[in-house]
């Protein structure tokens, strides 16, 4: 058994006694990123990769570095936590914005993937600088303690988790696809069931909207206007949340077929405020705007009044004025694809997405007698259930590769298992 001691440092514990602890300052050298060009601001056409936050979010026809480097994220914009920077290997032509640390490491003492693996290792607590932007500053970043075996040791380890990590994502790559396949799936039974009903020989009509087709010759068809007032949601400061009353925000929207009884957020309002904006049983919310028209016009309904909550400005109620469409069966219809369809081919795409009212209230509503609409919701309910619970079985089966891969890492990294 190899003999092992303590490193000194309480998140890395024991090392093999032949290794040594050391910094990051001494066997690499920190780069600078640059903004972007501001010729380039606009322009996706350029052929090398700008990196930005952990990603590539661009192609721009300029390029920094042109040498094998590490970018390490240097700050995010964590709600309750801290960030835990990603680090990357490149080795080809790229632009890295000034939000990205950028490491050259000494080849003749450290090779650079098994940095690239103890970087993604580190607890980060102790080296980043808490506040409502965390930030990994280059002080910090440079006395970032490394446990180093010799280089051939860091070659065979970086060598051996390379292979093993492969197999790991490869197979959560493949869970992930299968889970993909299954909401593709749960939507398509949900469209199939609001607009064509559960009786495959039902006489069909023309619905006289091509995105939605044929439609049992009894449903009747009108404008989201003809059975529910939209109202944008509430717009506060930041020094009125975190405190008060219940908020349903944006997430709790775009996350939810159905709000939840309790919601996390909270701000301080006056009881007009929660008047206009309150949240009752009965009411469809949207998402209103975003970055990306993949988020907008989401929809959730609520199924059980919040009492003296209030709703988001990113978020438009619609609070029926007739009984005609039954909560149980609006839980499904408004997150139908033909209803997703319609939305985003008539969307203002500006500098956000954004679902405006007028654009709402033309949206064509199918409107099944009630007993129908009751069975649709249960046989949905049934339906729907059985494939979020294969979903649930796929991600929980995704979350246990990922704390295996982790710990794998951990273990090797720091000496802990042999390879």
């Amino acid at each position: 058994m190899r003999e092992m001691k303590d490193s000194g440092i309480e998140w890395i514990g024991e090392i093999p006694a032949d290794w040594k602890v050391s910094k990051v300052k001494y066997f690499t050298k920190c780069l600078d990123g640059k903004r972007k060009p501001i010729d380039a601001s606009s322009r996706k056409s350029g052929i090398y990769p700008y990196w930005g936050a952990g990603s590539i979010v661009d192609y721009i026809d300029e390029y920094l570095f042109d040498e094998e480097v590490i970018l390490l994220g240097e700050d995010g914009a964590p709600f309750f936590d801290y960030t835990r920077p990603v680090s990357f290997l490149v080795n080809e032509k790229v632009w890295v914005n000034n939000h990205i640390h950028v490491l050259k490491p000494d080849s003749k003492n450290v090779d650079s993937a098994f940095l690239v693996y103890w970087l993604n290792n580190v607890d980060y607590k102790t080296y980043i600088n808490g506040s409502i932007l965390c930030k990994l500053t280059q002080s910090n970043m440079n006395n970032i303690a490394v446990a180093i075996p010799s280089l051939a040791e860091q070659q065979k380890i970086s060598t051996y988790l390379d292979t093993k990590c492969t197999k790991i994502d490869s197979i959560i790559e493949k869970q992930k696809k299968v889970i993909e396949k299954l909401k593709e799936y749960k939507l398509s039974v949900i469209t199939e069931a609001v607009t064509k009903g559960l009786n495959p020989d039902v006489k069909m009509k023309d619905s006289r909207h091509e995105f939605i087709g044929m439609i049992p010759e009894h449903w009747k068809v009108c404008r989201l206007r003809n059975i529910g007032t939209p109202q944008n949601g509430l717009s506060k400061g930041g020094d009125f949340f975190g405190h008060g009353y219940p908020f349903v925000s944006y997430g709790d929207i775009y996350r939810n077929f159905t709000l939840p009884e309790k919601v996390n957020g909270l701000v301080e309002t006056s009881e007009e405020e929660r008047r206009q904006y309150s949240v009752k049983t009965g009411d469809i919310f949207f998402t209103r705007t975003s970055e990306t028209i993949e988020e907008v016009g989401f929809s959730c309904v609520c199924e059980k009044t919040i009492e003296n909550a209030t709703f988001a400005g990113f978020v438009i109620r619609v609070r029926p004025f007739t009984h005609d469409l039954q909560t149980s069966f609006a839980k499904y219809y408004f997150r139908s694809n033909h209803h997703r369809y319609y939305l985003v081919k008539e969307m203002n795409l500006v500098t956000r997405a954004s679902l405006g009212q007028n654009l709402l209230k033309s949206m064509p509503v199918l409107i099944p007698p009630k007993s129908e609409q009751h069975q649709i919701a249960n046989y949905l309910d049934k339906k729907c259930s059985a494939i979020d619970k294969s979903i649930e079985q796929k991600q929980a089966i995704i979350e246990k590769l990922k704390e295996y891969k982790k710990s794998l890492i951990y273990e090797v990294v720091t000496g802990k298992r042999g390879v």
